[in-house]
């Protein structure tokens, strides 16, 4: 017969035998890790998303009121894929003068900082100490009405892309309840990944005041139209987009230019070369 201290050796290792299998079998005692967490996503350009500090948003609202009451803006729907008639240019000179191209350009910065170590994961202690120049290229309005809308579409001859919403009318409720947010919303759209379970092609984004989202300028995107009620006297849907380019100093340096067609980046320039 075994002794009293041969029993409790033997119910010792019974119970860390059952311990074992209970953790195997994912029943036993929930115990929590500290673990640090890379998600590793280099084939795929992110949208960035952010809010417009209040007094960005009332200066571009404020620039966007001026733009529009002037009979001379020059418009800028012939260089632009959208079915809308109001685009409108908006001169650098009046964003320098107001102080907000500065914002601008360093959220663009900040959006290729992301992305590069995004796509480059083992160099981002490098990524982040490069020096990165932005330049902003054309500024534009566009003064959306009911029917009116935007194709699907890239931008070319730039690297970046940007859209953010100064006016956001009430609209009619969709006539289809199983795609309520589609009226005037913004509709990204990829086909890169093929794996349903862990990505979808496109994603649909309803416009609120505010809401500014930076891209890459061959992501491919469109604007739904939208339907207002008869008689509404507010029907503007209002937006600003602007495209811009970069490029890091090392490559600025060596003479290289950026990755698109007769473009380069000088420092602290915020003007087309």
């Amino acid at each position: 017969m075994p002794t009293r201290q041969e029993r409790r050796r033997q119910e010792r290792l019974a119970k860390k035998k059952l311990g074992y299998r209970q953790w195997a079998d994912g029943k036993g005692k929930d115990k929590e890790y500290e673990m640090h967490i890379d998600l590793l996503q280099p084939w795929s350009v992110p949208v960035f998303k952010t809010i417009l500090p209040p007094e960005i948003l009332q200066t571009m609202t404020e620039i966007s009121d001026q733009v529009i009451a002037d009979k001379e803006t020059k418009s800028h729907g012939e260089y632009l894929a959208g079915q809308i008639d109001t685009e409108l240019l908006v001169e650098h000179n009046i964003l320098e003068q107001t102080g907000v191209m500065g914002f601008f350009l360093g959220a663009v910065r900040q959006f290729v900082i992301m992305c590069k170590c995004q796509m480059m994961p083992d160099k981002i202690d490098a990524i982040k100490r490069e020096e990165w120049y932005s330049q902003m290229l054309t500024m534009w309005i566009i003064s959306q009405q009911p029917g009116e809308y935007n194709p699907m579409h890239i931008h070319t001859q730039c690297q970046i892309s940007t859209v953010m919403y100064l006016k956001v009318p009430k609209l009619l409720p969709s006539r289809k309840e199983h795609r309520p947010h589609d009226d005037g919303s913004i509709l990204f759209t990829n086909s890169a990944s093929r794996d349903v379970d862990f990505s979808v092609s496109h994603i649909v984004i309803p416009p609120q005041v505010g809401d500014f989202y930076i891209f890459g300028a061959q992501q491919q995107h469109a604007v739904y139209p939208y339907r207002c009620a008869e008689g509404q006297k507010e029907t503007e849907r209002r937006s600003i987009s602007f495209n811009a380019i970069f490029q890091s100093k090392t490559d600025h340096d060596r003479g290289k230019q950026a990755n698109i067609p007769q473009a380069g980046v000088a420092p602290g320039d915020s003007r087309p070369s």
